[in-house]
């Protein structure tokens, strides 16, 4: 995995859980060649592959989101433990458990990661999981389900039991409503969810090296940038120290009156389309360690994040490759 050196169990800040979640969503656990790891003596099935009982069914399936901060829950359990799962576009997974919270047994380990302490926490492929429950919607099992502790992550919210990930919603886009708190999934095209709508912005988006990241060419001011969006995150601005003088010079970043450290991004457009200011972002004079794994080469990456989704409703269309943003 990539390295959680920066990883601290039970911190939270933003800096902190978006460290976690590089570490654990977006790398390939580490294997070790002749050990209990190794992937020639059990082949590691793509995140696709995993809990494949874990999917969504019927024309529209609409679930109540529970916001935590800038995080959004889905109340369910899982084997009986009750608690919330992430609904998080970062991971790719259909389903995946924080076994801090929710003892399995019998988990193939795949790989491991670290914690701030320089403690190790084993990466597990779990054979079966009984009893899921993702709001309103029941599973009576799931199979090959990856585990991990992910004690850190509780510092969020105590009864934190794991990600609902991108493919529990292949085949379906999701309109994402911070304010009613509600996500509703669409079987159908743009005149099954924008029906009612009032459209401000229709945004193509690419994917790369995963499937379940949209990427988007964009600008702040002068400066060219790759947007990423992702609802498991606050969002941030990673580019260089000369790229953050020049905006702190031309006043597209300025310091904020809502958080220390943190700053507030003006001049963004994508698409052609000028967006609002997103306030109290962090920004870094840092790659980000997620832009391998995506596939994003350029040097000025900003994530989009609840700082922007939480100022309209949205609508992730994977198939249509579109993000709109409509009238909250």
């Amino acid at each position: 995995m990539l390295s959680t050196d920066k990883c601290p169990v039970r911190a939270w800040t933003r800096r902190a859980v978006r460290k976690c979640w590089n570490a654990m969503l977006l790398a390939i656990p580490a294997l070790v060649p002749g050990s209990a790891v190794d992937a020639s003596a059990q082949t590691v099935p793509p995140k696709s592959q995993r809990a494949p009982e874990v999917r969504l069914a019927g024309e529209t399936v609409s679930l109540p989101i529970v916001m935590v901060g800038e995080y959004p829950f889905i109340e369910g359990s899982v084997a009986g433990v009750k608690g919330k799962l992430m609904l998080d576009t970062g991971a790719e997974q259909a389903l995946a458990i924080n076994d801090h919270r929710v003892p399995v047994a019998k988990g193939r380990t795949i790989g491991t990661g670290h914690f701030g302490s320089g403690e190790t926490f084993a990466v597990r492929l779990v054979p079966e999981l009984m009893a899921i429950r993702i709001g309103a919607l029941h599973f009576a099992r799931a199979t090959t389900v990856q585990a991990q502790d992910a004690r850190q992550l509780e510092g969020i919210t105590p009864d934190f039991l794991g990600w609902l990930g991108h493919h529990a919603w292949a085949g379906y886009a999701m309109k994402l409503d911070y304010r009613a708190s509600r996500a509703t999934f669409y079987k159908g095209g743009p005149g099954a969810y924008l029906k009612g709508e009032r459209v401000i912005a229709e945004l193509p988006f690419e994917t790369r090296k995963l499937p379940n990241h949209p990427l988007m060419p964009g600008r702040i001011g002068g400066m060219a940038i790759i947007a990423a969006w992702d609802t498991g995150q606050y969002g941030s601005l990673f580019t260089d120290a000369a790229g953050k003088a020049a905006l702190l010079r031309s006043r597209h970043l300025t310091v904020s009156s809502d958080r220390e450290g943190a700053y507030d991004l003006a001049g963004l457009e994508l698409a052609g389309q000028s967006l609002p200011i997103i306030s109290a972002m962090e920004v870094e004079a840092a790659r980000s360690p997620a832009a391998v794994p995506i596939g994003i080469n350029e040097p000025h990456l900003l994530t989009i994040g609840y700082g922007l989704l939480r100022q309209y409703k949205t609508v992730w269309d994977y198939r249509g490759k579109r993000i709109y943003l409509l009238a909250p």
